[in-house]
């Protein structure tokens, strides 16, 4: 019935994107979650998973980092008892994975978001002029990491780059994000036929880089959600 589920975090971010979805929230009152344990509803979740079969569960953010996470090894813990045999699934803009690298190695598998490799950009689209460090990142990695990067205007031109700089630290598997809610077509790889798809979205093979174009509204992928407020509620986008 769910391809997989999602853990939301909400609190004080260590960066200021202008085009974070929890940011457009503005208007909202989200609470801060970063130093709960047990989450609210965290007891229903696990129920619904077991009850739903959900193998696969994400941590991720409406408005922060899950690295910020402040309880990070007793959740994973708890998620390891409530739901075992489930993959865990850790999606951070890497601020703090070298800080964190212990934690960070406790999931299955982690997606780290890479905007640019330029201190210039990535400080445009972050309001933080430092990027992490890939490299090391991967280099002290244990599980698997892919890299994950929104392409807005400021970066566009650079995605040559980044895709060689993916290729060259060696990088498995990369996804390009469109802008929530873009209309524009995909003209990433012009003339070029996506390998398959998945959840609807084009998967192309770039010299041994697998590259998804992942827009959000075309996905068809299932999720259920534990939202902040301690609800549980199915649908795919982070906010609803």
């Amino acid at each position: 019935m769910y391809d997989f589920a999602n853990i939301l975090l909400t609190g004080r971010c260590n960066r200021r994107c202008p085009h974070c979805i929890g940011r457009a929230l503005s208007g909202r009152s989200l609470p801060d979650s970063l130093g709960l344990f047990p989450l609210p509803g965290l007891a229903e979740f696990l129920d619904a998973l077991r009850r739903h079969g959900v193998n696969e569960v994400s941590l991720t953010g409406t408005n922060t980092d899950p690295l910020l996470y402040r309880p990070l090894d007793r959740l994973i813990a708890r998620l390891r008892e409530g739901a075992p045999g489930a993959r865990l699934s850790l999606h951070t803009n890497g601020a703090l994975a070298l800080r964190r690298i212990r934690a960070f190695n406790r999931f299955d598998r982690a997606t780290v978001s890479i905007p640019s490799f330029h201190p210039a950009t990535y400080r445009r689209m972050t309001g933080s002029p430092r990027v992490p460090d890939l490299a090391e990142i991967l280099r002290q990695s244990a599980i698997p990491v892919k890299v994950s990067t929104l392409v807005t205007p400021d970066n566009r031109a650079e995605l040559p780059e980044i895709l060689r700089r993916c290729r060259e630290l060696g990088v498995r598997r990369l996804v390009l994000r469109k802008l929530y809610g873009d209309p524009a077509p995909d003209d990433f790889f012009p003339g070029r036929i996506p390998a398959r798809t998945f959840g609807s979205n084009p998967v192309y093979e770039q010299d041994g880089l697998e590259v998804t174009v992942w827009d959000f509204g075309r996905s068809t992928l299932r999720c259920l959600n534990l939202f902040s407020d301690g609800s549980v509620g199915d649908g795919y986008e982070l906010a609803r």
